[in-house]
């Protein structure tokens, strides 16, 4: 049985009594009855309003997930666009020797020769030939 359904059956005992009206404790009794009747619809509000917020949150926790996927996603080099030009978008795919993880970093960090690797912070050099990479390009 529901809040208000007790609360419904309660006032209806007290009025199946048929109490003496001017009575104060009758009066009570009534009082009692309506503010319990009042309660149990504010509790069915709240109640609402609670599995409204929880719906709310798994969208929310679904968009993250959305998001997630894109940013971790294992096959990311996919969407990743090369570019021939010389600008600063240029991004080389590195692999950690320690950890194994991918990482793309760009033409300044590459031209720097240095990075530590984002997941074991394990420092990674690189020792490259620019007429490597062009041929590489080119295949």
């Amino acid at each position: 049985m529901q809040l208000s359904e007790k609360a419904a059956y309660i006032k209806g005992l007290i009025d199946g009594l048929e109490l003496d009206p001017t009575d104060k404790q009758t009066k009570i009794f009534k009082l009692i009855a309506d503010f319990l009747s009042e309660m149990a619809d504010e509790v069915k509000e709240l109640e609402q309003c609670y599995d409204d917020v929880c719906d709310q949150v798994d969208g929310m926790s679904e968009d993250l997930s959305g998001v997630e996927d894109l940013l971790y996603d294992e096959d990311f080099d996919d969407d990743l666009t090369y570019s021939d030009s010389d600008d600063e978008d240029l991004a080389y795919e590195v692999t950690c020797p320690n950890c194994g993880s991918t990482t793309y970093i760009g033409e300044d960090a590459l031209n720097d020769g240095v990075i530590k690797c984002p997941e074991c912070q394990e420092v990674l050099e690189f020792d490259y030939n620019e007429d490597e990479l062009d041929e590489s390009e080119e295949e």
